[in-house]
């Protein structure tokens, strides 16, 4: 046999998919960690922050916002545990897993479309407090367009996108449809999480701050890199990797290519590494408490997602395999 059919047996698929999920467990329990934290210290304290907002309504909104996320995080990290023991499962036993992981699959994608769910309050916040012309307390004097574009705008986008796409293809696993179904919206929800999670919202950052500070910062090599590599940069990976997947959208057995994918994988990834190198550049969050700078490392529930980078290494050198 050639080397050419005899890759598909030995490629260990398996394995890199697992590789990412515990890239994606971990930082998920990293981060409700942080955030229950820091929740607990907004309920402690909560006598103080309430002298500083005043307005019950936007006391209300604000905690609703915060907690929420907590909420939120508590439903991912239940997600990454039960998408973890899935991908080893699959690692392990390959295709015959898959009867067995179908029901924790339909759970992992419940519970992640529930995580955006909960970001409902912060769209409200999003747009109510640049209606007062932010004269309230949000975290001392923080940027009305900043607030608008991120918390508004971009986060509205991830709640009315991101959950559907997730819960119906939830459905095609429940309702046991073809392999070809599930890949179908398994790829859109792929597709959707580049344009909508990754590239709408760091644009969204970055109009924030322009609108905000003017287009001077532009002319600092490292923000103007860094707008680069998310204006542009994401958008044409999320737009590679859609063409890449189209065939396979529209029903074709064989349309997905395994170095497209690999591909889309590097560049990804890419675009974390670079991020995390531009905000070092930078001097941090401190040097510049700014929306982007804000996003790409200190709170970034994504940071996980460099791992694709490696990860999408051996599909680039990977010859005739098919997904």
């Amino acid at each position: 046999m050639n080397q050419a059919r005899s890759t598909p047996s030995t490629f260990p698929t398996g394995l890199l998919i697992f590789i990412v999920v515990c890239a994606y467990f971990a930082l998920s329990q990293y981060y409700l960690i942080n955030s229950a934290i820091f929740s607990s210290q907004l309920i402690t304290t909560f006598n103080t922050h309430a002298e500083l907002m005043k307005e019950p309504w936007w006391i209300a909104t604000f905690y609703a916002s915060e907690l929420g996320g907590t909420v939120g995080g508590i439903l991912r990290s239940a997600a990454s545990f039960i998408a973890l023991y899935a991908a080893f499962l699959y690692w392990r036993k390959k295709d015959a897993a898959l009867p067995l992981i179908r029901g924790k699959v339909r759970a992992a994608l419940l519970l992640e479309a529930g995580y955006f769910l909960f970001f409902i309050p912060t769209v409200f916040l999003g747009f109510a407090y640049p209606a007062t012309g932010g004269s309230l307390w949000y975290f001392g004097s923080t940027p009305v367009s900043e607030v608008l574009f991120v918390a508004g705008f971009a986060v509205l986008l991830m709640v009315l996108v991101i959950p559907p796409v997730l819960l119906y293809l939830r459905s095609k696993i429940a309702q046991s449809s073809q392999r070809q179904g599930i890949v179908k919206w398994g790829c859109l929800a792929c597709v959707a999480y580049l344009f909508v999670v990754f590239w709408f919202n760091a644009t969204m950052q970055w109009v924030g701050m322009l609108t905000s500070f003017g287009s001077g910062i532009m002319l600092d090599p490292v923000n103007l890199a860094g707008f680069l590599a998310s204006v542009f940069g994401l958008l044409f990976v999320a737009v590679f990797a859609l063409l890449s997947v189209l065939p396979a959208i529209k029903g074709s057995a064989f349309g997905l290519s395994p170095q497209r994918i690999g591909f889309t994988a590097v560049a990804f990834g890419s675009y974390f590494m670079f991020g995390i190198l531009f905000y070092l550049l930078a001097g941090g969050f401190a040097a510049r408490p700014w929306a982007w700078y804000e996003m790409i490392v200190p709170h970034n529930p994504y940071l996980w997602c460099v791992v694709f980078f490696f990860a999408g290494l051996p599909l680039l050198v990977h010859h005739r395999k098919q997904l």
